[in-house]
């Protein structure tokens, strides 16, 4: 510990030295005042000037400082104390602001005398999509946050990259078998979140007001389509990326 090295040399008795003679005693002292200028330069390095010392007993990284201003080093793996911002109002304002690009689609056809309308359908997915992507870059930052408390393992990076996988697999399949895997990813990221540890508990409350008003245009979404042509289109869809299929077969096998 730089405290307990610095007190070594300042208590050296330079009377030990009496045997020597007067260059050895001298060059004992210029050790002695060189080793506490060496302690006092380490200390300004790792720390803030003329901060009081605490701890330093392991060299796994740079200290910090506390708020107190005391230069600290922990043999253990820090956990950061939760940040409480002073509003939450920023969160939750921009937050369900979010909602509106989810219910403006299914309002608008319901407005419309409940009139089905493909492009709305198709902007609805896409904004469910990077929505989703959007949640598993939350998980992937905090992981990656000094002090979170959760290791950046192969689990929780994989578990973050897995909802952009789900997004991009949902526009690559189109509406509305892309719902699917987009629905899936909204509603097990929400429980995800709700089961992790290192979220605050007001953020969890948000978490779960996106998480039902997102399905639930979902939801409207496809009630509408249902009521404007009595089907979801889901099996005319898989006929057509069969026929899809059988064309690209005859197409190889003729090659």
């Amino acid at each position: 510990e730089f405290q307990t090295f610095q007190h070594y040399f300042k208590q050296i008795n330079l009377s030990h030295y009496e045997p020597l003679n007067k260059s050895n005693r001298r060059a004992a002292y210029l050790a002695r005042e060189m080793g506490i200028m060496s302690i006092q330069l380490m200390m300004r390095r790792f720390c803030a000037p003329g901060a009081p010392l605490r701890s330093l007993s392991a060299f796994t990284g740079k200290p910090t400082l506390n708020s107190s201003g005391v230069c600290f080093k922990s043999t253990s793996s820090p956990t950061a104390a939760p940040v409480k911002p002073t509003s939450y109002l920023p969160a939750f304002s921009l937050g369900l602001s979010g909602l509106i690009p989810f219910y403006a689609p299914p309002l608008y056809m319901v407005y419309n005398n409940y009139t089905f309308c493909l492009d709305g359908e198709a902007m609805h997915l896409a904004y469910a999509a990077t929505i989703l992507s959007f949640l598993g870059g939350i998980r992937w930052g905090l992981t990656l946050t000094p002090g979170s408390g959760q290791l950046p393992n192969w689990q929780n990076l994989g578990y973050s990259v897995t909802p952009s996988l789900l997004a991009w697999s949902g526009l690559l399949i189109q509406a509305p078998l892309g719902y699917i895997p987009v629905t899936g990813g909204l509603l097990m990221a929400g429980t995800v979140d709700l089961l992790w540890t290192g979220y605050p508990a007001w953020f969890k409350v948000l978490r779960v007001i996106l998480t039902v008003g997102a399905l639930s245009s979902i939801g409207i979404l496809l009630w509408v389509k249902q009521m404007e042509e009595s089907d979801l289109g889901v099996a005319q869809q898989i006929k057509d990326y069969r026929a899809k299929w059988r064309a690209w077969r005859e197409q190889q096998s003729g090659l």
